[in-house]
């Protein structure tokens, strides 16, 4: 039925939530799991140099610093989820999290990752990125709901 689960995580307990639900379909189907984890350096870019003296080569650095965070993270989950039989691979992305997201699914992938659960005026000024790749994504997403220990940090 699926090829593969690909799980996005962002280094947060919440996202990582989403692992129990993507590790029980990955195992009762007998399929591989994919994790990754987008790096947007794009937000930090983005900020307009108007009254600030920004020094570009330490944003350079600043990126690579979080690339290389990320990687690790990935590397330490493949090695917990291996640990318990599953076939695991990972990648870090760079660019818009949602579209990296997106972009990550093959034909034949689910795509399984946590919500907030943002409501009303939060998620109007937030945005959504488990909802932007609902909308985008060509395969099935399964949206696991944050647990109330999640949502506390969010209140």
């Amino acid at each position: 039925m699926y090829n593969r689960v690909i799980v996005p995580l962002d280094g947060s307990a919440l996202a990582e939530e989403a692992l129990s639900q993507a590790w029980k379909l990955a195992t009762a189907m007998n399929i591989p799991l994919h994790i990754v984890r987008v790096v947007d350096t794009y937000r930090v870019q983005a900020v307009p140099a108007t009254g600030m003296a920004l020094d570009y080569s330490m944003l350079a650095e600043l990126a690579e610093e979080e690339f290389e965070d990320a990687r690790s993270y990935i590397e330490d989950q493949i090695g917990k989820l291996s640990a318990e039989g599953l076939t695991v691979t990972g990648e870090v992305l760079h660019g818009p999290i949602a579209q990296q997201i997106v972009n990550s699914a093959n034909e034949g992938d689910v795509i399984v990752t946590s919500s907030h659960g943002r409501t009303g005026i939060k998620r109007w000024f937030l945005g959504s990125v488990a909802e932007e790749v609902m909308r985008r994504a060509a395969c099935p997403v399964l949206l696991h709901r944050a647990s109330t220990a999640g949502k506390q940090g969010d209140q």
